[in-house]
């Protein structure tokens, strides 16, 4: 369930995203000085996203803008965020969702594989052509995450995803990032952004 309604938030926040097809928006050249400071201001100026009650954290670049709807994680005690950055067409959605009894922290191989199955599931109900292009167990924070790359499509516009998934304190963290392909160059420098600045306290 919690992949069918966080996919659901993201297909309605990419159809509100502003870039044409095949069309890319390039930022401006930095100059030299702004270049030199660029890490202390990104840093500075990322928004810090509390997960977990507070136990997780994680930042998004600052152009990023909270479209959360507080009404759309229905029942079973289902969290969900939304984030857009309409200057480089990305969406961002996190879900948080109970683990089954047992399962807590179970960051096995056996049960990485048990979600990245659920996880391409709730992608084909809601986009079509869904090819997964990369499994990896990356680690963030010093905690195991499952990292899933697809490609897909959505009225015939081809997109870029990146499902990052890991079980916490008896919680199942789900992130789902989207970029249309025109703008691929930009997909997997986002992705690391995140995984870099995961924190658990």
């Amino acid at each position: 369930m919690r992949y069918t309604i966080i996919t659901a938030l993201l297909m309605l926040a990419a159809t509100m995203l502003p870039v044409a097809r095949g069309a890319t928006q390039t930022p401006a050249s930095p100059t030299p000085d702004a270049v030199a400071t660029a890490p202390a201001i990104a840093v500075k100026e990322d928004i810090n996203v509390p997960l977990l009650d507070g136990k997780m954290t994680l930042r998004l670049p600052k152009d990023f803008v909270d479209q959360s709807r507080k009404d759309a994680a229905g029942q079973n005690s289902v969290v969900v965020y939304l984030y857009v950055n309409r200057s480089h067409s990305q969406v961002v959605g996190i879900s948080e969702v109970p683990t089954a009894a047992g399962d807590a922290n179970d960051t096995s191989d056996a049960a990485f594989n048990k979600m990245a199955q659920g996880a391409l599931s709730g992608l084909k109900t809601q986009f079509n052509h869904v090819k997964k292009t990369g499994q990896t167990t990356p680690v963030a924070g010093g905690h195991k995450f499952l990292r899933i790359d697809t490609e897909q499509e959505m009225k015939d516009e081809a997109m870029l995803g990146t499902i990052l998934v890991t079980p916490y304190g008896g919680r199942v963290v789900t992130l789902q990032i989207l970029t249309p392909k025109a703008g691929a160059a930009g997909h997997d420098p986002l992705v690391s952004h995140i995984l870099d600045s995961i924190a658990f306290h």
